[in-house]
């Protein structure tokens, strides 16, 4: 089995180009429905952040209040770093136990923070999303109904584009949806399964 990073940070794309890496027979593990996972009602993760950030970030049925949490730790770096050291570990464990169940030719993990987790050491190549700056505010804006300044202060709590680029061995450039993207997608297939075949 190969396994696959795709990072990088919101608004790039990811979910885009790991959805055409599963049309080629990739399995995807998505970070951020792992996220989701492990902060469900009930779980440790979650009694970690309402003790480290109080019950204002608690909904009334005991769920995370997903909004509330993000505008504080994306405006503040401390708090964001504070929550990442809560949940991490426990992504990390969610992500290994799915890979374990997979025997597979290619599996694929999708999430911007795959390197500073340490999730990275699971895969065996990372490939960077980037997109330009206004692409990315517009998409991030669109699918999680935010404001352009809480947009912004989602992609300033985020790596910059060289910190994707330096730490990956494949780059993608997805600005907006074409054939060029698809043969991004074909020709990474291509080098991975050459090397395989070495």
């Amino acid at each position: 089995m190969v396994v696959l990073g795709v990072t990088g940070g919101s608004g790039t794309g990811k979910t885009t180009v790991s959805s055409m890496f599963a049309e080629y027979g990739a399995y995807v593990i998505d970070a951020d429905i792992a996220a989701r996972a492990v902060v469900e009602k009930g779980n440790p993760a979650l009694a970690e952040i309402k003790k480290e950030f109080g019950s204002a970030i608690i909904n009334s049925d005991g769920t995370l209040n997903r909004r509330a949490l993000g505008d504080i730790v994306f405006a503040e770096p401390e708090k964001l770093k504070k929550l990442n050291d809560i949940t991490h570990p426990y992504i990390a464990d969610y992500i290994k136990k799915r890979l374990d169940q997979y025997s597979g030719g290619l599996a694929l993990i999708d999430g911007a923070v795959l390197i500073e987790s340490g999730i990275g050491s699971m895969c065996d190549y990372m490939c960077a999303v980037i997109a330009e700056h206004d692409t990315r505010m517009r998409r991030i804006c669109e699918r999680d109904k935010l404001t352009q300044e809480q947009a912004q202060a989602r992609i300033s709590a985020q790596k910059n584009d060289s910190f994707y680029i330096e730490n990956a061995d494949f780059i993608i450039l997805n600005n907006e949806y074409t054939d060029a993207l698809r043969k991004n997608v074909e020709n990474i297939l291509k080098v991975i399964e050459l090397r395989k075949s070495k």
